[in-house]
Formats: structure tokens, sequence, C-alpha cells
């Protein structure tokens, strides 16, 4: 991927991914983003959000992100989000250098707000969990430290020991 490079992982059980993958498409619809989600045979998933037209992608003020979703094993999963920063702004920024050298700012701009959209989808990879904990009625927590499944209520992970 580019630069601008966010990974997380969430100890969580990783059933819960495919709900994940809707909220984000619905979240990143509402926000005007244009979504492609591929599954993945591991049981996550590649996901590509575009923003801008043909203008913005020849200035250099397109948004591109790639989401992968993968599980590590039952009870955990990462999300990468990466913005493709070199592939989408090399060519425009150069001919901008070249030809229309006030379009740089723009560029800059574009740029700076791009590389805040992967911490974006990390906090709505967890608002997606957040909603799910809610609405589950389980009895098993997990700790956010290694996450190991254990009784709701519990102070101290019984893997670990981290105070909960």
């Amino acid at each position: 991927m580019g630069v601008f490079k966010s990974s997380k992982t969430f100890y969580y059980s990783t059933s819960i991914i495919g709900g994940i993958v809707r909220y984000l498409n619905e979240e990143l619809i509402k926000e005007g983003y244009e979504v492609s989600i591929h599954n993945l045979l591991s049981g996550g998933a590649d996901i590509s959000i575009t923003k801008g037209n043909i203008f913005k992608a020849i200035v250099g003020m397109r948004t591109a992100l790639k989401i992968v979703i993968q599980p590590i094993d039952n009870r955990s999963f990462t999300v990468e989000a990466g913005v493709g920063i070199f592939g989408q702004q090399a060519i425009p920024t150069t001919l901008t250098l070249l030809v229309a050298w006030p379009v740089l700012i723009p560029q800059i701009w574009g740029m700076i707000q791009q590389s805040k959209l992967d911490e974006h989808i990390l906090e709505l990879v967890q608002k997606a969990i957040d909603i799910h904990k809610s609405d589950s009625n389980k009895t098993t927590q997990f700790c956010p430290q290694c996450g190991y499944a254990m009784n709701e209520g519990a102070k101290f992970c019984g893997e670990c020991g981290v105070r909960l």
C-alpha cells in the first residue's frame, strides 16, 4: 500500500466480520464513497473505496483507500486500511509541477485529508463492534490485550492477567 497505513488487531469473534463489512459499506456510501467489496476465502474481506470524479483524479485529489479485514483465529482479526497515495498521486503531481503548478496546493490538501481516512475506518470498525456488543446477549467477553474469552463481569483476564 502507500504511505498512510493503519493496522489494528481486534480481539472479538470473527463471526461478526460480515456484519462489520455491511456496516462499513452502509456508512461509507452515506459519506459519498463508491465501495467495492471482495470476500476472501479466509473469511475476511478486501474493500476498496473511492471518491471523486475524473477532474479530481487528474489533479490528484481523488480519494482512494484499500481496507483488508483478515481473521487471525476464531477470536481475533486484523483490519488494515491504507491510502494508495503514490499510485493515486504520483502522475498527477508530476503533471502539475510541469504544467499547472498552482494546482499543487489543492493536491497537497487532498493528500492531507486522505491521510486521515485510514484512522476513520478503524473508528468505524470499533463502532460496528460496539453496536454488535450492545445488541447481543452473550455472556462471553474477550480480553482487549490477548483476546481470551471469559465470563462477562470478570475483573482480570484468565489468560494474561490484565485488569479489565
